[in-house]
């Protein structure tokens, strides 16, 4: 069962301006000044969708994914299977530094993705320019069909949940 909660996020194509003129009407209304008529008008176009966004239940560390796959029949300890975690952990890491793609089956591929600030031409791009290196995941065919067969269950967001609890926590007497 995956959990969801809903947020609400803008989706105008000049979500820039109409940001930008918030700013400027917090900054007037700061100053104790009256904000610019369009810049209030622009706000008043935006238009906003309700989106999913995933709520984990828990957290599987190497440790815990390791007890659960001996609880399906392994052969294997939780000792062992968590040595071999932390290798493939390591040798992905380092086979991802050497440049290559690592292909795991049904899990999927492995690969390095590069952020970058822009150079004026080619001559003038140097590694330095390189901001971040991330790792992405291209799923296997297991894991292409999860929409299929997920089964989605409405909770409150984190934030609503720390709400109620800090009210309850408020109503009760000391």
């Amino acid at each position: 069962m995956i959990n969801y909660s809903i947020v609400m996020r803008s989706v105008n194509a000049n979500l820039l301006a109409i940001n930008q003129a918030k700013s400027r009407i917090n900054q007037a209304k700061k100053e104790g000044k009256e904000p610019e008529k369009e810049d209030l008008d622009l706000v008043k176009t935006e238009k906003q969708n309700a989106f999913a966004v995933s709520q984990y239940t828990d957290i599987m560390t190497i440790e815990k994914f390791a007890k659960h796959i001996t609880s399906h029949g392994s052969v294997y300890s939780r000792a062992d299977i968590s040595a071999i975690l932390y290798m493939a952990v390591d040798c992905m890491r380092e086979m991802l530094l050497e440049g290559k793609k690592v292909r795991l089956g049904d899990l999927g591929d492995f690969s390095v993705l590069l952020t970058s600030k822009g150079a004026e031409d080619a001559d003038k791009f140097t590694a330095q320019n390189i901001t971040d290196v991330k790792v992405q995941w291209e799923p296997g065919q297991q894991f292409k069909t999860l929409r299929d067969e997920a089964e989605f269950n409405l909770v409150a967001s984190r934030s609503a949940q720390a709400a109620v609890l800090k009210a309850i926590k408020r109503a009760r007497p000391a």
